[in-house]
């Protein structure tokens, strides 16, 4: 089974300007913190990745006036560079699409009917 995976490209590399230099003092940012790219972090995704579930991530930008940016992964090295491509301070979360998108919790379902109206009784449930 093969799973899209939608790419988000954040702009070029960090440069602490302005505004964001003040926070990098006023957030206290500290060496004890939880860092998404541990090596036992990296390495815990990736075993998922290879042997149990695509990955739901949601990517929360640090000090940014925007929503977050929520996608699947099912491949280490497209999240190893997307991570790359992150920003310091920026937040993620990440699910087991396995064991959150069931059949018994789906919330709806349903295909795109053609220009008749019609949808079809095989194929994709």
């Amino acid at each position: 089974m093969t799973w899209a995976v939608i790419r988000y490209h954040p702009p070029g590399p960090f440069q602490l300007v302005g505004r964001k230099a003040r926070h990098r003092t006023m957030d206290a940012w500290t060496l004890e913190g939880a860092r998404i790219t541990d090596p036992d972090t990296l390495s815990r995704l990736r075993e998922m990745l290879a042997n149990e579930s695509p990955l739901i991530i949601e990517h929360r930008f640090y000090r940014e006036t925007r929503a977050p940016h929520r996608f699947i992964c099912d491949d280490a090295d497209v999240l190893d560079e997307y991570l790359q491509e992150s920003r310091p301070g920026d937040s993620f979360c990440v699910w087991s699409y396995k064991s959150l998108c069931r059949g018994d919790n789906l919330l709806l379902q349903g295909k795109m009917p053609d220009a008749q109206g019609r949808t079809p009784r095989g194929g994709v449930a």
